[in-house]
């Protein structure tokens, strides 16, 4: 019998996002399944979820949680199915000479790109100081990846006075006397839901079974490449596969652990904590209505069955 055929996509162009179902390709995860598994980026969550709600693509593997939040608050039939990044390792880190987010005010803080999680998460912070995210300070877009190597020297030529960068480079910050202005895991206890595995309910109803053997088989990717010991073999495998690093990607970050693997769910689950987090800031922005609750938009015994399926002896 021929393989049951799947097309996924991912939102974001990073790499990284599109790595767990390489893995699971490469591996023979998806095989094993009987699922013949196409990955493809659409380039933007939006353009995802308008291809997922005409039936283009099955799944969507790395959805924002807002846009299938808004999406489902506007009655269209998306759910979420698993998790991607439940939380987000990340730290906000100044200039030298800056001391507190307050004296933030009037001055640069860069994003990796304009909507991404970076201004998610200064704002947060920001508004938590007491501050006006849209007034205080400016924000200056494509200012390189997360990490040391490309944060610190804009930091010194002042082209911006704080960013939001990868918390596994917190120790080099401190250690070369940049402040952290503060840490997103106190921010945030209870984790983040930041992306998550979308479908279509319709979709869900006569596949069960190739969606519980999906996020089996991703499920066995996210264990591979969160153990530190498969990391030399998952690197030959994104060499070997179609996937390419960004232009202002700082390759560095590659060679030991990702900084944002320890994000993703081993369970492959959602954190409903960090969903019900994101929801209620999305109430209060009034961008979803008071209506719209974490039940509606969840469908956990997915993954649920498929974890049972990866432990089961």
């Amino acid at each position: 019998m021929a393989n049951k055929k799947l097309k996924v996509a991912a939102g974001h162009y990073h790499l990284f996002h599109r790595v767990a179902p390489t893995v699971a390709n490469a591996k023979g995860y998806f095989a094993k399944e009987g699922l013949e598994v196409e990955i493809s980026a659409t380039g933007t969550d939006l353009k995802s979820l308008q291809a997922l709600i005409k039936d283009e693509i099955d799944i969507v593997i790395d959805l924002k949680t807002p846009v299938a939040l808004q999406a489902r608050d506007r009655g269209e039939e998306v759910f979420l199915i698993g998790g991607f990044l439940n939380t987000y390792p990340g730290i906000f880190v100044g200039a030298k000479e800056i001391r507190s987010v307050t004296d933030l005010k009037g001055k640069k803080v860069g994003l990796r790109e304009p909507n991404g999680v970076a201004l998610t998460m200064s704002s947060m912070i920001l508004k938590k100081a007491g501050m006006e995210p849209d007034g205080d300070v400016i924000f200056i877009p494509h200012t390189g990846a997360s990490s040391f190597r490309s944060i610190a020297p804009k930091l010194d030529r002042g082209e911006i006075q704080a960013r939001i960068a990868h918390k596994a480079y917190a120790k080099d910050f401190r250690q070369s006397g940049y402040p952290i202005l503060a840490d997103l895991e106190e921010y945030l206890p209870n984790g983040y839901q930041l992306r998550a595995i979308a479908a279509k309910g319709s979709f869900l109803g006569r596949s069960r079974e190739t969606v519980v053997g999906f996020l089996a088989a991703l499920i066995q990717g996210y264990r591979f490449m969160k153990n530190p010991e498969n990391h030399p073999e998952m690197m030959a495998i994104i060499k070997a596969s179609d996937l390419e690093f960004e232009q202002d990607m700082d390759q560095g970050m590659w060679e030991e652990e990702y900084p944002l693997i320890p994000g993703i769910p081993a369970d492959g689950s959602i954190n409903v904590a960090g969903l019900q987090v994101i929801l209620d800031e999305e109430k209060i922005a009034r961008r979803i209505s008071p209506a719209m609750t974490v039940d509606r938009i969840l469908r956990s015994e997915y993954a649920q069955e498929a974890l049972r399926k990866v432990e089961r002896p």
